[in-house]
């Protein structure tokens, strides 16, 4: 393994030369390609010292942002006096991550029983915290009455951070009322609140950047929500100029049921097929310089109910960030750093992360750190997929064939893989490829110089070269093949 690494470094060391300007993303932090950032729940840590030596592992791996909560009942205690804001919390947390690195998004939410009828009247009952395991229908999540009162608020913080924070997110999966916006969500509501908000924030750091909150994706049957392209053309609809309101949209595509994410299912779409429609949206409505962003996507490791295994969760790792910078979004955020403990191994929400609670590293974090430093330097050049005659892939069955190319001074860096995985695979305790053994081959033509093949944890891979071609054998784990430029 060790020695495996050595080569990997040595080799994409001896390639990477004075990389060219930002071209996907201008967004501190960024590689050329855009920027790789992380959720930070349940990252642990009971001192400054040990929370920022933990923001440092995300740093290692090749995060450069992390999005965090400053939250409004975080900031300003219920109680009064009104508008008695106390940010020490808030800022140990934010120097913490500073000091690994990483820049920082700050999401501004949610509601405050004091600004609030509704949540008032819930912060009095025995359900203030709401009911768990997720506090559906908690005091703190109930909009305000007044969205001028969210706007303080946001003024106040934006204020106070200053440069420390480049961006704020107004809410989050504020379209799924049920949990995030009780006790339904409000398109017009919303879209008042996240007005007020941007004005406010850009009157007190007019360089931070303000992003239209993360909608969930997907519609889910049989439960209530409004999908997130749905809920996005409402708020359009229902304020003519909202567009002003938000520099970017972000959205949050994951894929339920937990499959693959390039699998296109009926209705859902896929995690890739989902900035096209959201894409599409916002040039309908003249907004289609609008950068998206995705704040939220992962696959939570579990043998029970749903889930994906620890391998699968790397594999599907890879293949988004490789194919979401190829689609030119500029932030793509992993959610989250780590698992929370949970003997009953049945509450999806502590499974997604990079860290098990024990602290120890799934082979997801090693996937990251693999692909940010092949891909060190690079911009998206072409997508191969089809010239290479690799397959387009069909609705449920899957079989999608990826050759990407990236480049840099001196050097072409591909991403390739066979996305074999059907809808009924990698459910829980379902079989986690009915497709297992499925490959194709692929002829990728290459220069006369060096070249080498990892997988997608860093391994090296046999590689032959013959009549300027190399020849490799695609599954579902993705293969990097790292060549000198023409």
């Amino acid at each position: 393994m060790r020695w495996g690494r050595r080569i990997l470094v040595a080799f994409v060391a001896g390639l990477v030369m004075a990389a060219p300007a930002y071209c996907a993303s201008r967004l501190p932090g960024a590689a050329p390609y855009g920027l790789v950032a992380s959720n930070v729940n349940f990252l642990p840590g009971a001192t400054p010292a040990t929370r920022t030596a933990n923001y440092r592992r995300l740093f290692a791996g090749g995060v450069r942002a992390v999005r965090m909560d400053i939250g409004w009942t975080q900031v300003e205690p219920p109680g009064p006096p009104l508008h008695d804001y106390r940010f020490a919390d808030r800022d140990r947390e934010v120097a913490a991550a500073r000091a690994a690195g990483l820049q920082v998004y700050g999401i501004l939410a949610y509601g405050h029983p004091d600004y609030s009828s509704r949540g008032a009247v819930v912060q009095q009952s025995p359900l203030a915290g709401g009911v768990p395991p997720f506090a559906v229908g908690s005091a703190q999540y109930y909009p305000p009455d007044d969205p001028a009162a969210f706007a303080a608020y946001a003024r106040a913080t934006a204020a106070h951070y200053g440069r420390r924070v480049m961006a704020w997110e107004i809410w989050n999966e504020e379209n799924e009322g049920w949990r995030f916006w009780p006790p339904r969500e409000d398109p017009a509501a919303y879209g008042r609140l996240l007005c007020a908000a941007h004005d406010a924030v850009k009157a007190a750091n007019p360089r931070a950047l303000v992003v239209f909150g993360g909608v969930f994706y997907p519609a889910l049957a049989g439960l209530p929500g409004t999908s997130g392209p749905d809920f996005v053309q409402q708020v359009l609809s229902a304020l003519p100029g909202v567009g002003r309101c938000f520099d970017a949209l972000a959205y949050h595509p994951y894929p339920y049921p937990f499959t693959a994410p390039e699998l296109d299912v009926p209705v859902r779409g896929s995690v890739l097929a989902a900035a096209d429609h959201m894409r599409a949206l916002l040039r309908r409505n003249g907004l289609g310089r609008k950068p998206l962003w995705v704040t939220e996507v992962g696959w939570p490791t579990s043998d029970r109910a749903y889930g994906v295994s620890e391998e699968k969760q790397a594999e599907y790792l890879a293949r988004t960030l490789a194919a979401s910078f190829a689609q030119h979004l500029p932030v793509v955020t992993w959610y989250t750093y780590g698992d929370e403990s949970d003997p009953t191994r049945a509450n999806q929400e502590a499974a997604f992360g990079l860290f098990r609670a024990d602290g120890t590293p799934k082979p997801a974090y090693r996937a990251l750190s693999t692909f940010t430093r092949v891909f060190k330097g690079t911009q998206f050049a072409a997508d191969r997929s089809r010239a290479l005659g690799l397959p387009a892939g069909a609705l449920l069955t899957g079989g999608r064939g990826f050759a990407l190319e990236y480049a840099r001074r001196g050097a072409r860096v591909w991403a390739l893989w066979y996305a074999s995985e059907t809808a009924f695979d990698a459910q829980g305790p379902v079989a986690q490829e009915s497709g297992q053994g499925r490959t194709l081959t692929v002829r990728v033509p290459v220069s006369r110089g060096r070249v080498a093949a990892f997988d997608y944890l860093g391994r090296p891979r046999p590689v032959r070269r013959r009549a300027g071609r190399v020849t490799l054998a695609l599954g579902p784990a993705p293969v990097y093949l790292v060549s000198d430029s023409p």
